[in-house]
C-alpha cells in the first residue's frame, strides 16, 4: 500500500509534465503563427472589405476586426479566446471559425482514419512476410514498392489514379464526397461511411466506399512504402538476436517466437514511425484533398490560404499542432505496452 501512492503520484507528475510540454508547443505555434500573420505584407481589412470598398470602409472594418490596436493587445485578445474556444470569425466565410471546423472535420478524420488503418495494418503484415521469408518474387515486389511508394511524390499518385482508374476506366468517381441526399441517407455525423452504416444502407456503404478508394489509395500507397521497409527492417534484427535462438533451442513455437516475441519487440520503432505519420496527416491531407476535392479541413485550410484568412490559418495550425503533439503523446503511452522494459520517465 505504501508504495502504491508514490507509483500514482509519479504518473501523475508525468500526466501534468506532458500536459504542461503540449500547451507550451501549442503556445509557441500560435505566437509564431500570429506574428506571420501581422508580418505579411496583405491586408485583412482590405480582404474583408472587398477590392472595390473605398479607404473608409477599409478602415472601418479594420476597426471592427481590432486590427487597429497595438500587436500586443490583438494577441492577448486572440489567446484569451482560444482559451474559451474561440478561434474569431472567418473573413471568407463570414462565419465563426469554430463552426467551419465542426463542419470539415469529419470528412478529414474519416479519410485519414480509412487510410491510416489501411496503410498501418498492411504495412506491418507485409513487412513481416518480407523480413521472415527474405528471398522470392514477393521480397522483390515489395522491395519495388517500398522505393517506389517512397519516391513518387503523393500528388503525382493522386492525379496518376484519376486518370486511369476515374477517367480512362471510369470506375470511381473523379472528386467529391458521399451525396446523403443522392443516396438516401440522413447526415449524422458528417462521415459519409458511417453515416451509411448507421443507416444500414448496403447501397449507400458502396457508394461511399467507391467515392473514398481514390484519395484513400493515393494516401496508402504514399505512406505505405516507409511502414513495410521499417517493419522488414526492424524484424529481421530481432530475428537475428540470442534470445530469438535461445527460445528456438528451448523448443518454443515458431509462431510464438516470431509473432509475440519478436515482433513485440520489433514494434516500437515502427509505433514511433507510425505516430508521425498519423501525426502529419492530421494536417497534411491538403494536398489530396484539394486534388480529390474532398470536402475536409484540407480543402478548408486550402481556400484560407487562397483568400488570406489569417483567423482561420491560425485556427487551422492550433489544431494540426495540438493534434500532432497529442498522437505522439499516445504513443509514449503504448510504448510500455509493448515493452516493459520501457519506462515513460526514463
Amino acid at each position: 500500500m505504501r508504495s502504491a501512492k508514490p507509483a500514482r503520484f509519479s504518473k501523475l507528475a508525468r500526466f501534468s509534465k506532458g500536459a504542461a510540454w503540449l500547451a507550451v508547443v501549442v503556445l509557441v505555434a500560435v505566437t509564431i503563427t500570429f506574428a506571420l500573420s501581422r508580418i505579411v505584407p496583405a491586408d485583412p481589412a482590405r480582404l474583408a472589405a472587398g477590392l472595390e470598398a473605398g479607404p473608409e470602409q477599409v478602415e472601418r472594418v479594420r476597426q471592427d476586426l481590432g486590427l487597429d490596436d497595438p500587436i500586443p493587445v490583438q494577441y492577448v485578445r486572440y489567446i484569451g479566446g482560444l482559451l474559451t474556444g474561440d478561434f474569431g470569425d472567418s473573413l471568407r466565410t463570414r462565419g465563426p471559425i469554430l463552426d467551419d471546423v465542426v463542419e470539415s472535420l469529419p470528412a478529414s478524420l474519416e479519410l485519414i482514419a480509412v487510410s491510416f488503418s489501411i496503410f498501418a495494418v498492411l504495412g506491418i503484415v507485409l513487412g513481416v512476410v518480407w523480413a521472415y521469408w527474405p528471398r522470392g518474387v514477393h521480397a522483390v515486389l515489395l522491395r519495388v514498392v517500398a522505393v517506389a511508394g517512397a519516391a513518387v511524390p503523393v500528388f503525382w499518385v493522386g492525379l496518376l489514379l484519376q486518370i486511369l482508374l476515374a477517367g480512362r476506366l471510369g470506375w470511381f468517381p473523379v472528386a467529391g464526397n458521399l451525396n446523403h441526399e443522392a443516396a438516401g441517407i440522413a447526415e449524422v455525423t458528417g462521415a459519409g461511411l458511417l453515416d451509411a452504416l448507421i443507416a444500414r444502407s448496403p447501397s449507400a456503404m458502396w457508394e461511399a466506399a467507391r467515392v473514398l478508394f481514390l484519395p484513400v489509395m493515393t494516401i496508402v500507397i504514399h505512406n505505405i512504402a516507409l511502414t513495410i521497409a521499417l517493419m522488414r527492417s526492424s524484424l529481421a534484427d530481432q530475428l537475428d538476436q540470442e534470445y530469438v535462438r535461445a527460445a528456438r533451442a528451448r523448443g518454443l513455437s515458431e509462431w510464438r517466437v516470431v509473432m509475440v516475441d519478436a515482433l513485440r519487440n520489433a514494434l516500437n520503432p515502427v509505433v514511433t514511425m507510425l505516430g508521425l505519420q498519423l501525426g502529419w496527416l492530421l494536417g497534411g491531407v491538403v494536398i489530396v484533398e484539394v486534388i480529390f476535392s474532398w470536402p475536409g479541413i484540407g480543402l478548408y485550410a486550402f481556400s484560407s490560404f487562397q483568400a488570406f484568412d489569417y483567423n482561420a490559418i491560425m485556427a487551422i495550425t492550433v489544431l494540426s499542432t495540438a493534434g500532432f503533439v497529442l498522437v505522439n503523446a499516445l504513443v509514449g503511452l503504448i510504448y510500455p505496452r509493448l515493452d516493459p522494459r520501457i519506462q515513460e520517465g526514463g
